[in-house]
């Protein structure tokens, strides 16, 4: 495989590039340590039954980039690695925000806009191989794996393409599937307090009412969320509708997390 260093992009490809690669860099090590802890813990938990409805996606990918994956061709956060036959989880992150881009799962919205079946097997390898590789939160990246906000941006890509995910799978890889979205909804309602005020706990905030309301079982998770994303919103909205760090693109995000957490 072959690797590449900050590949040439527009202005706007370089911010949508920052934008997909965000993830929590205040977070200190004892932050980590406890997120690692209670990833650890939900390996406990059930598999959830299925779905209340059927999912319906609300996140729309780019056709090109999910064709460029589909070739092997890997581009996050401004890295190339040309890699055909490699699984995802099997390249080396070159640095935290690769890292980040590929944990967020931001990639699956792409391969879904794609939507045949090289797509969808390649997706299908992906979503379970992070299983296997971090799943137990261990593995190479497990410390941004399990952060909160990056598991509530998976999360949501997860239920969002849920039925692209399942379809041809046999019953155990589907309990699979279920069990380990479970582990990372119980996850969430333990430690989204852990990520930092602002953006990275309005994801996983979002995350965990996307997923309490989705999945059977889970409803009780979604109420005590909503009540502390209502508050997240007290706390870092302002009566004009802005944000602390004036950061208008920061805004976008947190305005399109409240608009899926309130569909």
């Amino acid at each position: 495989k072959k690797k590449k260093k900050n590949v040439g992009q527009s202005q706007a490809h370089r911010r949508e590039a920052e934008s997909m690669s965000r993830y929590d860099r205040v977070a200190g090590r004892g932050t980590r340590m406890m997120n690692r802890l209670y990833a650890w813990r939900a390996r406990k938990q059930p598999a959830a039954t299925g779905f209340v409805s059927q999912p319906e996606p609300r996140t729309i990918g780019s056709f090109a980039r999910g064709r460029q994956l589909v070739a092997g061709n890997l581009l996050f956060a401004g890295y190339l690695v040309e890699s055909e036959t490699t699984g995802l989880w099997d390249v080396n992150a070159p640095d935290a925000a690769f890292e980040a881009e590929r944990q967020g799962f931001g990639w699956l919205d792409d391969l879904a806009a794609v939507g045949d079946i090289k797509a969808r097997v390649k997706a299908q390898k992906w979503v379970w191989g992070w299983i296997e590789t971090h799943g137990a939160g261990n593995g190479r990246g497990a410390a941004l794996a399990w952060s909160p906000d990056l598991t509530g941006r998976r999360v949501i890509r997860w239920i969002n393409h849920a039925l692209f995910l399942l379809s041809s799978k046999d019953r155990a890889e589907t309990e699979v599937f279920y069990q380990s979205l479970s582990q990372q909804t119980w996850f969430l309602s333990q430690r989204w307090q852990g990520a930092s005020p602002g953006l990275p706990r309005f994801e996983a905030l979002t995350g965990l009412i996307y997923a309490g309301l989705a999945l059977q079982g889970r409803e009780e998770l979604a109420d005590p969320a909503i009540r502390a994303l209502a508050a997240e919103c007290e706390r870092q909205i302002d009566a004009e509708g802005g944000v602390p760090t004036r950061n208008p693109e920061e805004l976008l995000e947190v305005f399109t997390l409240l608009t899926w957490a309130a569909a």
